[in-house]
């Protein structure tokens, strides 16, 4: 068993695990999910359509719902209550008319000439979505934000922003889902896909900030409350659910020697590179025997510091006083060494 030693005392531990000898891949569990013939279904932020890439990159049989992209818990409650058919809200949502046609309010910003156009593409989405989860070997539940936008008057939140003259006509209700909502909205997951479906779930936090918000806070701020808030959420969950699987995209990221390492040079979004390593991680992870995770490339990735020199930071014009008033005793120093 291992020992914990400090200046206290000694431990008897069945786990711990100490910062300073924490690497560059984080430690992970090791359970078989993952395998040549798997079926899995994505659903969640832009995150999940950057795992899904990738796993079809490693020849996994994945697929992104291909609907849209659900950022939070809310929406994605929404939309797996629909596909396991317990989502009454769902037609009776009015279709949106903005200047380029008819748009859906639950998918992607697709425009129609006429509302049956529109609704017939709705329904041929909706059939492969329901095609692809109900027969999913895993379902990667990818969380975004807390941010939502609602109908006040049917409860209904949308997957994203209405659309400028939509948003104008419509006055929709600006929502911060809290922890014990998106608890909720877990838990209601769950309960639809259980009643259909024995498929392994797995939930992750994406690492790509914000790209806005829509509080008067800084954005910074925002995103570190969003992603607090879904990180508590999802602990609470997972260990409510112990056959639910947590994967650490977020932290990764987040607790990298070097956030920026990981990314774009538009701060947000993650290069390929990073997103191969951390799909590497996932089949670290989850791969089953037929399934070799095989080599990638970390050169870009820094190792963690763990015994860093102590840095200066004194101004410096502070600097280049020390210096000045130091180098007469410095020669002096090095002139009696010679003797």
């Amino acid at each position: 068993m291992p020992l914990l030693t400090s200046a206290l005392g000694t431990w008897n531990l069945p786990h711990f695990h100490r910062w300073q000898d924490r690497g560059k891949n984080l430690r992970l569990p090791r359970t078989p999910l993952v395998g040549r013939r798997s079926r899995i279904a994505t659903i969640g932020s832009c995150f999940a359509t950057e795992l899904a890439a990738s796993m079809q990159r490693w020849r996994l049989l994945a697929e992104m719902h291909p609907a849209s992209r659900f950022y939070n818990t809310r929406s994605i409650r929404q939309e797996m209550q629909r596909i396991f058919g317990t989502w009454e809200g769902y037609q009776r949502e009015p279709m949106w008319r903005d200047r380029d046609g008819f748009v859906h309010p639950f998918k992607s910003r697709q425009a129609f000439a006429t509302e049956t156009e529109l609704r017939a593409w709705s329904d041929s989405i909706d059939a492969a979505a329901a095609q692809l989860f109900r027969t999913a070997d895993i379902i990667v539940i990818t969380l975004g934000l807390i941010e939502a936008w609602r109908n006040p008057t049917t409860g209904n939140t949308f997957i994203q922003m209405p659309p400028p003259d939509v948003f104008e006509r419509l006055s929709p209700e600006f929502y911060r889902l809290t922890v014990a909502d998106m608890a909720d909205d877990l838990n209601a997951i769950h309960s639809a896909i259980r009643s259909a479906t024995q498929a392994e779930i797995v939930v992750t936090v994406s690492p790509i900030p914000l790209h806005a918000t829509m509080t008067a806070k800084d954005v910074r701020v925002a995103n570190a409350e969003s992603k607090a808030r879904i990180r508590a959420a999802v602990s609470e969950f997972v260990d409510a659910h112990p056959e639910v699987h947590y994967f650490p995209s977020f932290e990764m990221v987040s607790t990298a020697e070097a956030l920026s390492d990981f990314m774009l040079e538009d701060g947000r979004h993650l290069h390929r590179y990073a997103v191969d390593y951390i799909m590497h991680q996932f089949l670290t992870c989850f791969a089953a025997p037929d399934v070799t995770p095989g080599k990638v490339d970390t050169s870009w990735l820094r190792e963690p510091t763990k015994l860093a020199a102590r840095a200066d930071h004194r101004p410096s014009w502070a600097r280049r006083i020390m210096s000045r008033l130091w180098s007469p005793v410095k020669k002096l120093r090095a002139m009696a060494a010679m003797r």
